[in-house]
């Protein structure tokens, strides 16, 4: 084998390498939580300017390709001839701005004109709400612009009178991620005319949200023009009244349904059809068994744990969906979904989900998965048992009626004995374990 360095490689080989960089950090820039985000205005040189530091080659091919340089970042301290200087290194290639800092005494630089708004492909905002804002300054036409992003870093929940980008145009707006402030108060007219073709949909929460924030919410998905294709609602916690205060429900129309960190509150203050509902990085899936599922085909796990085992299984609380798919998570999790599934428990058997005739477990990258093997084995029988006793006596599957289990995938799992393997070939139609 022959070895092949940087150096070596073809003008176009690296401008390729350098495109394919800036579209992941300005993805990245998007979908990161605000405690994640790519530093860039302090602690060090942004894309592209590391990569010109490392020879004269690269430097000739960074300063050569004008695309590379169309992720800006400003802030009101800088000098707004610095980013009149920027945007000219860009030439006529789509802009990617970011603008950060707690905005002292304007929204948006002074340079920026018209023109430029045109040419907005991407914009993310940080610190949108506070005293000194002016919004309407975030006005005109971006017909490129498919990726916004504003969050309100200096938590001014009062701030009823501000509506953020209520006179910014942006018909190819693609994706759209706002934490719950700025959820809350936004122009419902702008939803009408600017989420047309929305992809994605996110809302950062970060801390629980007030008793009347679900009403503000509520409003604001009645806005949509359309069934969304993505929802995510990151680390957002909705607080309903329990003693009657308030008790609508959110409902809304999606097509897949992410839930990150929280699962309790969020999936009890909507009502609505589904494709699939993902569970991401969340601890509390014993919590599964005080809520009600909304309706939906597939359910996915990604990253996801226990932090407390189960004490008791509900006799109701069903999900009709049929294919569940656990990721890099955490055997207490895998558990808990074995038992909601049909797993003997507490000297009973007990499906919530009978409906379920797919389960996926699945382990990528490094990820150690431990299969609890007695567990999925009682499962496999116990519903197949069931399902048996049930068919028995009915001609029609009914949605309520239990079925066995026809797919079972199992990747990335420990070794499984041959005698182990034979069984579940016998008791599952379609069984992989690799």
């Amino acid at each position: 084998m022959t070895q092949c360095s940087f150096q070596s490689l073809p003008t176009e080989t690296m401008c390729s390498i350098f495109k394919i960089v800036l579209e992941s950090i300005v993805e990245d820039d998007m979908t990161a939580t605000p405690k994640n985000e790519h530093c860039m205005l302090a602690g060090g040189m942004p894309f592209p300017h590391t990569m010109a530091l490392v020879c004269r080659h690269w430097r000739n091919i960074v300063f050569s390709m004008l695309e590379l340089w169309t992720r800006i970042s400003w802030a009101p301290s800088m000098n707004d001839q610095w980013l009149s200087s920027q945007l000219q290194k860009t030439g006529s290639y789509p802009v990617h701005l970011v603008i950060k800092d707690q905005l002292l005494g304007r929204i948006f630089p002074p340079s920026f004109t018209s023109l430029h708004l045109q040419r907005l492909k991407s914009l993310i905002i940080t610190g949108v709400f506070n005293e000194y804002s002016d919004l309407d300054a975030l006005a005109g036409y971006a017909p490129q612009l498919d990726c916004l992003r504003l969050t309100d870093v200096g938590c001014y929940h009062h701030a009823t009178r501000l509506e953020p980008c209520s006179k910014l145009v942006c018909p190819a707006l693609r994706a759209l991620h706002i934490d719950k402030n700025i959820a809350c108060h936004l122009n419902l007219q702008w939803f009408k005319n600017n989420m047309e073709h929305i992809e994605v949909l996110t809302i950062y929460g970060g801390s629980p949200i007030n008793i009347m924030a679900p009403i503000a919410l509520r409003q604001t998905f009645q806005g949509l023009p359309r069934q969304i294709p993505c929802l995510i609602l990151d680390d957002l916690q909705f607080y309903m009244a329990r003693s009657g205060a308030y008790t609508d429900t959110i409902t809304i129309w999606t097509e897949k349904v992410i839930l990150r960190t929280y699962i309790n509150d969020a999936l009890t203050a909507f009502n609505g059809n589904c494709q699939t509902i993902v569970l991401q990085e969340c601890d509390s899936i014993h919590g599964l068994r005080r809520i009600s599922l909304p309706h939906s085909n597939s359910l996915e796990l990604d990253r996801c744990t226990a932090t407390r085992g189960l004490r008791w299984i509900p006799k109701t609380r069903s999900w009709n969906g049929d294919t569940v798919t656990i990721t890099n998570s955490h055997s207490s999790c895998i558990k808990i979904i074995l038992y909601f599934l049909g797993a003997p428990f507490a000297r009973r058997s007990c499906s919530l989900w009978p409906r379920v005739t797919t389960l996926k477990l699945i382990a990528r990258d490094d990820f150690v998965m431990e299969v609890p093997l007695m567990i999925l084995k009682a499962m496999v029988s116990s519903r197949r048992e069931v399902a048996g006793q049930e068919n028995s006596w009915k001609d029609v599957e009914l949605d309520d009626t239990v079925r066995s289990l026809k797919v079972l995938h199992v990747h990335g799992a420990q070794p499984l004995p041959r005698e182990e393997e034979m069984w579940f070939k016998s008791q599952v139609r379609d069984f992989v374990w690799d």
